[in-house]
């Protein structure tokens, strides 16, 4: 009797493992330099590595509130005000999630019913996709540039049409766009238009270029009641590992997300959350540090990349650059990084996995990887940056 197929749900019958994770794993696996996965190699600022000592020492090891714990949700509430001029009341708008990516789980469950339709820019951040999927709705995907961020408010307002919510990251991963002021107004109208809800991931919020304004879309008139706000400690302060970020929301939202949560992780790490409380009273100047010290590895990576022959971005934000691979007769974008990989001892992550018609189809059928850009990292020690950069050389075909 043949074996009988195992009961899967068919929404991750979609889903693919993590290409950025993967990637990872070649370059543990081949000795690569990995600039693919996005951990930055940046100190811990010194009180918030002493507060997380002292909450471990002080036994601070069990279950907080669901919610997070109170201090906590007290202090991003305080930042939230005094930074953006956003009032949420700590004990009922705000919740404290395993990362940024939990937050974005449980808000897309909490506001999509199955069938629904979510709107989604791409290239997309990989998390985005299956966590729609999981809900059981309809991706409608927002076609933006990657080299230009220009994209097309005629077909925001057609995509929107019965949408029930529009995700969108600023400065978004990978192609480091930050959605100016004037193009959030636009949004902020359709959205309103369509009565949708806008899901914001701005994990990226504080490490922007010299000149570029981080504009929270909840900031705009109108748009905290329609606004969820999510974001990370994992970036800012270089504590990837610790999984703590957050979300905040006008009451009725938070209700249904602060369910969601609830069910499932419990709660974020205890310890670190005593600990972020200090990484949230550091003063204005360590956010403008960080900003600087990035770009000044931006510059190292980029101009090294540019005299050896590769075409790379200047983004607006986030500690990722493209390497432009359009005209390098790249048909396998995948197949190019692993081989880089290998062969020349740096890993990046192919950009076909951040879009669309690069991703896994439920018929089986293969995406389409050509070559148009490879995301990596200089998030990294500047040693390890120039490292990259010799083992690297020239694209293919020059010279």
């Amino acid at each position: 009797m043949a074996e009988r197929e195992p009961r899967i749900n068919p929404a991750v019958r979609w889903m693919d493992e993590s290409v950025i994770r993967e990637m990872t794993r070649v370059a543990e696996d081949t000795g690569a330099i990995n600039l693919a996965q996005g951990f930055p190699e940046m100190p811990v600022p010194p009180p918030v590595l002493e507060a997380a000592e002292r909450a471990l020492r002080e036994g601070r090891n069990r279950y907080t509130r669901t919610w997070g714990s109170p201090a906590l949700r007290e202090e991003i509430a305080r930042f939230l005000r005094e930074r953006w001029g956003l009032a949420y009341a700590p004990e009922e708008e705000v919740v404290v999630t395993c990362g940024a990516s939990e937050a974005i789980v449980a808000a897309l469950l909490a506001l999509l019913p199955p069938g629904a339709a979510a709107v989604i820019p791409e290239p997309i951040y990989e998390n985005y996709l299956p966590a729609t999927r999981l809900a059981r709705a309809e991706p409608r995907i927002l076609p933006v540039d990657p080299f230009t961020g220009e994209w097309d408010p005629a077909l925001l307002d057609r995509l929107l049409a019965g949408a029930r919510v529009l995700l969108l990251n600023t400065p978004t991963n990978p192609i480091g766009k930050a959605w100016r002021r004037e193009e959030l107004a636009e949004v902020a109208r359709l959205v309103t238009r369509h009565e949708a809800v806008l899901v914001t991931d701005e994990t990226y919020a504080f490490i922007v270029r010299p000149g570029v304004e981080h504009v929270p879309p909840a900031t705009l008139p109108g748009m905290r009641e329609r606004t969820v706000t999510i974001s990370s400690f994992s970036k800012t302060y270089a504590v990837t590992g610790w999984r703590v970020g957050y979300a905040a929301a006008p009451r009725p939202l938070m209700a249904a997300i602060r369910k969601v949560h609830d069910f499932l992780t419990v709660c974020a790490p205890a310890p670190f959350q005593e600990a972020l409380v200090e990484a949230l009273r550091l003063p204005p100047g360590y956010y403008e540090d960080v900003a600087r010290e990035y770009r000044r590895r931006y510059r190292i990576l980029a101009e090294g990349l540019r005299e050896l022959g590769w075409k790379v971005n200047d983004p607006d934000g986030t500690y990722f650059l493209l390497v432009d691979l359009r005209g390098l007769g790249i048909e396998d974008d995948r197949e190019f990084a692993v081989r880089l990989a290998r062969e020349r001892g740096v890993a990046g992550v192919p950009g076909s996995s951040f879009l669309w018609e690069g991703m896994p189809r439920p018929d089986g059928s293969r995406p389409d990887r050509r070559g148009r850009f490879l995301r990596l990292s200089f998030g990294k020690s500047e040693e390890l940056l120039r490292e990259a950069l010799r083992r690297l050389g020239p694209p293919p075909g020059a010279g």
